[in-house]
């Protein structure tokens, strides 16, 4: 058999879905090299192990420190140079897509949270009662009118004073967190302020309760909720808390579907719940939570990320570039988006083709020969689809970003086009603002695949 035969078998085989099992060994590329004016062209995928993370150095900044790439340790910096050690024989334009775990960070809100849970516990606290916004006055304005403060009738005017009365035998330097009820105009709220005694006077300090992200709701687990999920021996609810041996993992994410049966995919909560550290010490830790696809999934401070590198002549360069191909889901958009921005009657009887851009979502195609589009807009079938595509981009890619580590990011996007025969084309277009509402700019194309 003839080397280049044996090439195009190899790379056939590879193409059916089981390069991961093809193993490039010296030899086939020592004969490869044997052989000018042949190309080695492949599309694959590549996951990280330990031992390439090693491999780019184990020191402080390097991503063998801790088996990850993060902010500061940033991918874009070590992985060419690796390609090209781990495939010195591809050539131009062989992409490569290579996953590896990115360190995203914790949550900062969680950990400031958790912080001024500590500050609580390490002074005394207190929350105002009926009885005491009565003592400030039951009158209008008063605090005891409808028993909270307001914008006009603020804490800040009242609480000195009450203070005081309430705590006859403070000392120089005494703290105290103090709850009351907020009205802001709407709805009635729990406040917790920090007030500090200078041996004359209480005065609100300058320590304040972190704020929750708007899309976040707090919830702390109630003893109820711990014996829910069982009060025999090694389940959450004999102690109400968790630990080593009750794993929160194993609990929390069925927690929240028997909890909150009705959210909505996309929501968030983040659950407070105890946790007993060992040696009669029992910690508050918290975990946040979304709704995704009807799974309650943790937040990870590591995931997973897969980036494209493509060989140029320069070398591997990171490539974010989207590639897709339309379905018949997608040609369906463009259809919709006629019948209900276009005017005429481009329709088709089935509802799954139009005569403006050409398109139909049964054949999952742009008909692309003369008649098939509307001519007094669109001077060629090039014309045609560029514009079809244009108004799908933003439709099938709402959330999509312009810009991936500084590089732009291009949509190439593979369509069927139909004349007499099924013909692959590719078109591509820049995204030049993120969503929502992202914009794109033409690239280049149709170009036959």
């Amino acid at each position: 058999m003839k080397f280049s035969n044996i090439l195009y078998a190899f790379i056939a085989f590879c193409g059916l879905g089981l390069l991961a099992s093809c193993e490039v060994n010296n030899e086939f590329y020592d004969q490869l090299d044997k052989h000018d004016g042949f190309q080695f062209v492949i599309d694959t995928s590549y996951t990280l192990t330990s031992d390439d993370y090693d491999s780019m150095g184990k020191e402080s900044g390097q991503p063998g420190k801790y088996n990850n790439f993060s902010e500061d340790i940033v991918a874009t910096e070590f992985l060419p140079a690796f390609l090209n050690d781990k495939y010195p024989t591809l050539d131009v334009p062989s992409t490569i897509k290579v996953t590896y775990d990115y360190y995203r960070g914790g949550i900062d809100y969680l950990n400031d949270y958790l912080d001024y849970l500590e500050v609580l516990a390490a002074i005394d606290s207190y929350t105002l009662t009926t009885a005491d916004y009565d003592s400030m006055g039951t009158a209008a304005g008063e605090p005891g009118k409808y028993n909270n403060f307001d914008a006009t009738v603020k804490a800040s005017d009242y609480l000195p004073d009450f203070l005081l009365a309430k705590y006859p035998a403070a000392a120089d330097g005494d703290e105290l967190a103090v709850t009351y009820k907020f009205y802001n105009g709407s709805t009635t709220s729990m406040v917790t302020e920090f007030w500090t005694f200078d041996g004359s006077v209480w005065a609100k300090s300058n320590k304040v309760a972190p704020s929750i992200p708007d899309d976040v709701e707090l919830y702390e687990l109630t003893s109820d909720d711990y014996d829910a999920m069982g009060t025999g021996s090694s389940q959450p609810g004999q102690y109400n808390n968790f630990s080593s041996s009750i794993v929160p993992e194993n609990y929390l994410s069925i927690f929240l579907g028997v909890k909150f049966p009705y959210a909505s995919n996309g929501d968030k909560f983040a659950l407070l719940y105890k946790y007993y550290a060992g040696g009669g010490v029992t910690e508050t830790r918290a975990k946040e939570y979304t709704l995704t696809d009807g799974i309650w999934l943790e937040y990870q401070s590591t995931i997973a990320k897969t980036d494209q590198y493509v060989r140029s002549t320069a070398g591997w360069v990171f490539d974010p570039s989207v590639l897709y191909t339309m379905g018949e889901e997608d040609y369906q958009m463009i259809v919709d988006y006629v019948k209900n921005n276009i005017e005429g009657d481009y329709i088709n009887t089935y509802g799954t083709g139009e005569s403006y851009f050409g398109v139909d979502a049964h054949y999952k195609e742009f008909a692309i020969a003369d008649g098939k589009f509307e001519a007094t807009k669109f001077d060629t079938w090039q014309d045609a689809v560029k514009a079809g595509v244009a108004v799908y981009l933003p439709l099938k890619f709402p959330s999509a970003v312009a810009q991936v580590d500084g590089v732009d990011v291009n949509y190439i996007i593979t369509f069927a086009g139909y004349v007499s025969s099924m013909v692959d084309y590719t078109i591509t277009f820049k995204c030049t603002k993120s969503g929502p509402s992202p914009e794109f700019e033409y690239v280049e194309g149709p170009t036959l695949k």
